[in-house]
């Protein structure tokens, strides 16, 4: 086994057991939900109010979450569908996760499910479409099995089923009001979960 297997399967765990943690915020209670106003010169904003941009924040992070289950569940064959539900760097941490799992033999089974759904921030005119919205929710693993090539779980026991998260969405290439996962990052504050 490659030494990078070794540090690989405690992440493919985290992972599936969060889908995909990429770090930890140090902040300690969630920010009140802000609008940026685009300049004055910009185009007319594409959320009507931030309720709008938590809906569309929301159905984005299902569509991604049922496009991580299928790819996972199938053994992480044809990773490269993620791209669709994510961007940035994010996507390239995802797409080698994915490719990792593979090569090791391993597939999820179940589904994680998300609650707890708070919203951030809204920015549309971010640098890049960039984190246009960022939200907190709850991610709930206790349904997922991670199974080795043997049909073996590599799940711990005392696992922690719920996770908050906060995750950032930025806008699709070339097509401004539709959503990607961009960030996802462990949350330590308060109140998610």
């Amino acid at each position: 086994m490659r030494p990078h297997f070794r540090n690989f399967l405690p992440k493919l765990v985290a992972l599936a057991l969060a889908v995909g943690l990429s770090g930890c915020s140090a902040a300690t209670e969630p920010a009140p939900p802000t609008s940026t106003p685009s300049p004055t010169t910009a185009v007319a904003p594409v959320f009507a109010n931030d309720d709008e941009a938590l809906a569309a924040a929301i159905e984005a992070y299902a569509a991604y979450q049922e496009m991580f289950t299928a790819v996972a569940a199938e053994g992480a064959i044809n990773p490269e569908r993620m791209q669709a539900v994510t961007s940035g760097s994010y996507e390239d941490l995802m797409l080698q996760d994915l490719s990792d799992a593979r090569a090791a033999g391993l597939r999820t089974t179940g589904t994680t499910t998300f609650d707890g759904v708070m919203l951030q921030r809204v920015d549309e005119s971010a640098p890049s479409g960039t984190s246009v919205v960022v939200l907190y929710l709850c991610s709930d693993v206790s349904q997922v099995d991670v199974l080795d090539a043997n049909d073996v779980s590599q799940v711990d026991a005392d696992r922690i089923p719920r996770t908050a998260l906060e995750v950032g969405f930025d806008w699709e290439q070339g097509r401004p009001g539709v959503l990607t996962v961009g960030s996802r990052v462990a949350w330590t504050g308060d109140g998610v979960c």
